[in-house]
């Protein structure tokens, strides 16, 4: 007897067996849920006569049990219960279609997708490259202006933004000297003690004759930073000054060397 049932195969199993049964197909994976009612059949039992299946689930039934199972082969699957043997035909989805020959397409032409012609990419992408190489080029030749602009310019524009009564007036006067000398002269200073920054000017024709003054500016700025001395605002004021005015000297001198 072969049962076909797509989802739920229901069987009453009064000795003698009898199956109700629906006629359609089962197919590979199909959850089936077989009612049975058997005097005296254990779960275990159960179990072991439907070895072949995947057993999903077991519940309690009225008078019998709630077997849900599949399989994922095809064919016939013969269990015997009581003293009829059920056949259980499993089929493939592949089964039920019918072709011969070869398979003919249709002759409706499918629109394209939506495609960017390669000439459109191109065109993007070369005015991508000329917009960045124009911003790199901006930027290159905006930074070589400020600093041919103006290594003295960028000084007084720094240190006049400095407020006098910050706590760290003299240790930012101080760098952005170091930075103007480092930017005038191409030395290495930033960094260095005041002993080593004049040992390095040393070497420096240009400022040969203001190199004296130099010394004394950062021998005093060492001391109004590093001695904890109380500095009004008129001593820092002043010394701002005197470095305003040492600058002035360097550019005289360099003009003259040069």
């Amino acid at each position: 007897m072969k049962i076909y049932c797509l989802l739920t195969l229901l069987i009453w199993l009064n000795v003698p067996v009898w199956v109700l049964a629906e006629t359609r197909s089962i197919y590979v994976g199909d959850i089936i849920t077989l009612e049975i009612t058997s005097p005296g059949l254990s779960v275990n039992e159960l179990t072991e006569r439907f070895h072949g299946f995947d057993i999903v689930d077991i519940k309690d039934g009225p008078g019998g049990y709630l077997l849900s199972l599949r399989t994922f082969e095809t064919g016939d699957h013969r269990v015997l219960l009581g003293d009829k043997e059920i056949i259980i035909n499993v089929s493939s989805t592949l089964d039920d279609i019918h072709r011969e020959g070869i398979f003919e397409g249709e002759a409706r032409v499918i629109k394209p997708g939506f495609s960017v012609p390669l000439r459109a990419l191109f065109y993007i992408a070369a005015g991508i490259f000329v917009l960045s190489g124009g911003l790199i080029l901006m930027g290159f030749f905006k930074k070589h202006k400020t600093s041919a602009i103006s290594s003295r310019q960028l000084f007084l524009q720094r240190t006049a933004a400095l407020s006098a009564e910050n706590e760290n007036f003299f240790v930012d006067l101080t760098y952005y000297f170091k930075e103007y000398l480092e930017s005038m002269f191409q030395c290495r200073i930033i960094g260095k003690t005041s002993v080593e920054i004049i040992n390095g000017l040393k070497e420096i024709q240009a400022l040969k004759t203001v190199l004296h003054e130099i010394r004394e500016w950062l021998t005093e700025c060492d001391r109004f930073k590093f001695t904890g001395i109380k500095v009004s605002y008129a001593q820092r004021q002043n010394h701002y000054t005197k470095l305003l005015n040492l600058v002035e000297q360097i550019e005289t001198q360099r003009e003259g060397a040069a």
